[in-house]
């Protein structure tokens, strides 16, 4: 994530009625100003915001990755960095291209507005087709808490009704807006001025929702690991019944915090969290009665894990200023 480091500037007398403050350089070059370009100044509580002219397009940028030495886990995070830096135009190219495309195309083919527009044998064209314009990162939040919401429910059922393969694909779906959430706050960071006016968001907002969604994922794939590890843990019924209420405490904490950040609650959310301490306490005590179930262990582990990343959740929710007015 791009962020640039602070500058002060001296306010300097301009005739009567005027101040002038000179721009950086770095800002002026990034942005492919020039002598008479049009900038605006709009004002944001006691800050000043300043802008490029309506007429300033975002200037599209292109990303060549050489494939060959590299392993196909490496090409996936390199291809995804790429995504996420807002590259419209992805090359892929080399020689051991023909062995790795398919899990190459399957790479591009999970994030959201990339197509693949040219391929031969040593280079694969990727193209992304994202309108900046018609994105909101609450909607996609909100997508990501709704897939959340229904692996819970499923969870719970784990005992039961094994729908681990629907779960687990939907856990593909939560990655799927998380890189594009990312992506559109690294883009809010480099386009300050256009994410201002297009989504009212600052850079306080923008890094909120950053570390918001990085626990939500988190959050998701924690959900995931306790379906797998109920599929193959041998607990008795009553046990069962038992860890199921752990869970069930669990996903209500979960979502009295969301419930606390859409409604810009910061009282409610640390009323939830001061409940960790008494679930995770239940957590032990369950693992100690338990201990010699096979995979028992690795099951609360995974139970503990959520109800942390819903504590750092709750955490950036009160430390950000969303119950400041």
């Amino acid at each position: 994530m791009w962020c640039e480091v602070m500058e002060y500037r001296k306010l300097i007398s301009f005739g009567k009625n005027s101040f002038v403050v000179s721009l950086p350089k770095s800002w002026v070059r990034r942005n492919n100003l020039l002598k008479g370009a049009l900038v605006y100044v709009e004002e944001q509580d006691n800050n000043l915001l300043l802008g490029l002219g309506d007429r300033q397009e975002i200037q599209e940028k292109a990303k060549e990755i050489s494939v060959d030495g590299k392993s196909v886990r490496r090409l996936k995070r390199e291809i995804i960095t790429a995504y996420i830096k807002d590259y419209k135009t992805i090359t892929l190219f080399g020689e051991e291209l023909k062995d790795k495309a398919v899990e190459i195309q399957n790479t591009v083919q999970n994030l959201m507005a990339l197509e693949v527009m040219e391929q031969t044998s040593r280079k694969l064209v990727a193209r992304d087709f994202l309108d900046m314009n018609n994105i909101s990162i609450i909607n996609l939040v909100r997508k990501i808490d709704v897939i959340i919401r229904a692996m819970m429910e499923d969870c719970e059922k784990m005992f039961v009704e094994d729908d681990y393969e629907s779960i687990f694909h939907r856990d593909n779906d939560i990655n799927r807006l998380t890189f594009l959430i990312f992506r559109v706050v690294e883009f809010g960071f480099n386009n300050s001025s256009y994410i201002y006016k297009k989504q009212n968001l600052n850079s306080h907002k923008l890094l909120t929702y950053w570390w918001s969604v990085f626990h939500l994922e988190a959050i998701g794939d924690d959900v995931k690991r306790i379906a797998r590890y109920m599929r193959t843990t041998p607990l008795d019924p009553k046990q069962r019944e038992r860890f199921i209420k752990l869970l069930v405490s669990a996903k209500e904490n979960y979502l009295r915090v969301l419930k606390g950040f859409y409604a810009e609650d910061v009282e409610l959310v640390h009323a939830v969290l001061d409940l960790k301490e008494k679930l995770i306490s239940d957590c032990e005590l369950f693992y100690q009665d338990n201990k010699k179930v096979e995979n028992v262990g690795l099951l609360i582990e995974r139970l503990k894990s959520m109800i942390t990343g819903v504590y750092s959740l709750g955490r950036v929710i009160y430390q950000s200023d969303i119950g400041e007015k």
